[in-house]
């Protein structure tokens, strides 16, 4: 899908039904209508290149209409805020910008607050304030001291219908907010039954419950979710593909659940060419099944005790932001009982099948009277051909999270913390206070590829870079064309994609010195990012004294594993550049002293 903006020579104009004479009102429908477009804009995005947040800006002039409208690909793209600015062209400058979410300007870069700002935009309206704390009320600051007038929804102004507006951005970065507050992936529960409340008949058999149309959605589903979740039943039953290929968006990674390990040899999910998937058990289980699983490419994760909690904060460290859970009746029950379950989509089919043994979407919750019976909120009804669309929320969505105090204020609150005691500082996430140091922050960097004597090219990131390495040198057009692709990629996601899956689909297009070789291309990679851009050298040196851990519970070469097992070779050569930096600056001090 090609990046949404749009130039409108007819101009679009967003109205609302007002009582005569009320100015406020109408103020407050037309901020909310243009808010609700914002969000709208927003949802595109989700599922191309997750995980990342999704944006979505409106410029609209003072006589309310639309200049131009711009959505977030993805982390690392051109922002939503600049896209709309391209797009408004001469309009933009008096007008007024509608923002689903602040800006998530980070690390130095300010480029969606400096369209903003260098376009002449007279006014922001935002629907929500960042949820994440470091980055919560930067970028309304930084628009607010240049002059511009910022509305906050909820602080600045309320109204019923400013309220509703709001509650749209709300849902459009449910899964980033439910992840920041509660360190667990956004999960959404999805099953389709009959009429009588049967997922399957007696036999077993479930194919086709639901209609086509609903098929397709349940597709749409999966394209917008980080990874999708069975049980081992499920696979012993259905062998489901579970791709996305009748949707929007990316095919998401295929988790398995199940504590016995109790799983076929041949199943469509071992088949690890295009998507990935996971199988997550009881440590122990079947050793030799989990070799045999390792040699398809499928990767095995090990838990002390496999409950849905533990499983769902394994993949909040690992950065998944939602998750589509298509699972059968006894691990959904376990799921909602562990609370990490918040929506429900089910598709009601009207047909009927009864059997006393035939199973239901959900199994047994030790509930005994209907007032324990948990009920949805926000809920929604659609018409989807011959089923009927059920959805809402087994839990709010929270409230942001508090401000934290700073680091002085803390000392002053509590005199025990010693904020000089040497500490390891954790990164892995873009988004994450040092995000800055990933290999997948969005920061260009000039780099030869395939010899010192090649033509410098302009690389969106350290991983497109790193990913583009694996193939230089191979005479072979094929190798060539990835390079090229990767190089091209709109994400450092689908770089490490393109790089990843073409690395296990044609290894003989790798370069035979690749495992020899690739530290080095990191190291010169991550030393062309800080040497470029300053304030991210000065991030760096700010951590002197501090052990640096690029915080990946399931990279043991790169990140530092789940339990400190990795090799962290990441958090190595940051610390190895942290030292040739400081090197170079007592030899400077020296030279300096001696002259």
């Amino acid at each position: 899908m090609a990046l949404s903006f749009r130039i409108c020579s007819s101009p679009l104009i967003c109205r609302a039904t007002l009582s005569n004479g009320d100015n406020s009102r109408n103020h407050h429908a037309i901020d909310a209508a243009f808010i609700r477009r914002a969000a709208d804009l927003a949802e595109m995005s989700a599922g191309l290149t997750s995980p990342h947040p999704n944006f979505g800006c409106v410029i609209a002039t003072s006589s309310g209409k639309v200049a131009g409208e711009g959505y977030l690909y993805a982390q690392g793209t051109k922002p939503a805020e600049a896209l709309a600015v391209e797009a408004a062209g001469e309009f933009s400058r008096g007008s007024t910008a509608y923002l689903n979410m602040e800006p998530g300007d980070c690390h130095g870069d300010h480029t969606a607050v400096s369209a903003l700002v260098q376009a002449g935009i007279e006014r922001v309206v935002v629907g929500i304030r960042h949820p994440l704390q470091h980055l919560r009320g930067s970028a309304i600051r930084e628009l607010r001291s240049q002059g511009i007038e910022v509305n906050v929804l909820g602080e600045d102004f309320e109204s019923k219908i400013l309220e509703d507006a709001r509650k749209s951005c709300l849902l459009v970065n449910a899964p980033l907010i439910h992840r920041a507050c509660s360190q667990v992936p956004f999960s959404v529960l999805k099953y389709a039954m009959t009429l009588d409340g049967k997922i399957a008949a007696s036999s077993g058999h479930a194919a086709w419950i639901s209609s086509k149309l609903s098929r397709t959605r349940v597709f749409e589903l999966r394209g917008g979710s980080d990874a999708v979740i069975v049980g081992g039943n499920t696979v012993r039953q259905d062998d489901p593909r579970l791709t996305a290929r009748h949707g929007q968006g990316h095919t998401p990674t295929r988790i398995v659940m199940t504590q016995s390990l109790d799983l076929p040899e041949e199943a469509n999910l071992w088949d690890v060419s295009e998507v990935s998937t996971i199988v997550v058990t009881q440590r122990g289980a079947r050793k030799s099944f989990q070799k045999y699983l390792a040699s398809k490419g499928v990767e095995v994760v090990e838990f002390d005790m496999l409950n849905p909690r533990e499983v769902m904060e394994y993949f909040h460290l690992r950065g998944y932001l939602s998750i589509l859970w298509e699972c059968g009746g006894t691990l959904a029950a376990s799921a909602i009982s562990s609370s990490v379950i918040h929506k429900v989509v089910a598709f009601v089919a009207p047909k009927i099948i009864g059997g006393s043994k035939a199973p239901s979407p959900v199994g047994d919750l030790g509930m005994v009277e209907m007032t324990q019976a948990l009920n949805l909120i926000d809920v929604c009804y659609e018409q989807v051909g011959p089923d009927m669309l059920v959805s809402g929320y087994l839990q709010p969505i929270p409230d942001l999270l508090p401000v934290i105090p700073s680091e002085d204020a803390t000392v002053e609150i509590d005199p025990s913390v010693d904020p000089f005691e040497p500490s390891i500082i954790f990164f892995y996430k873009t988004w994450d206070l040092y995000g800055s140091f990933s290999n997948f922050s969005p920061h260009p960097i000039r780099m030869p590829c395939g010899g010192e004597n090649d033509d410098y090219m302009t690389w969106s990131s350290v991983e497109h870079y790193y990913q583009a390495n694996k193939f230089v040198g191979v005479e072979n057009p094929m190798a060539h064309d990835c390079v090229e692709k990767i190089r091209t990629a709109r994400s450092p996601e689908e770089a490490a994609l393109i790089g990843r899956s073409t690395l296990r689909q044609k290894p003989e297009l790798v370069r035979n010195d690749w495992e020899d070789v690739k530290i080095e291309v990191m190291y010169k990679a991550l030393k062309c990012k800080f040497s470029t851009y300053p304030h991210l050298k000065s991030i760096l040196l700010s951590t002197v004294g501090s052990v640096l851990v690029e915080a990946s519970p399931h990279d043991l070469f790169w990140g530092g594993g789940r339990e400190g097992e990795g090799l962290n070779y990441l958090g190595r050569l940051l610390m190895q550049l942290r030292s040739e930096y400081l090197g170079e600056s007592s030899v400077s001090a020296e030279n300096t002293s001696s002259a």
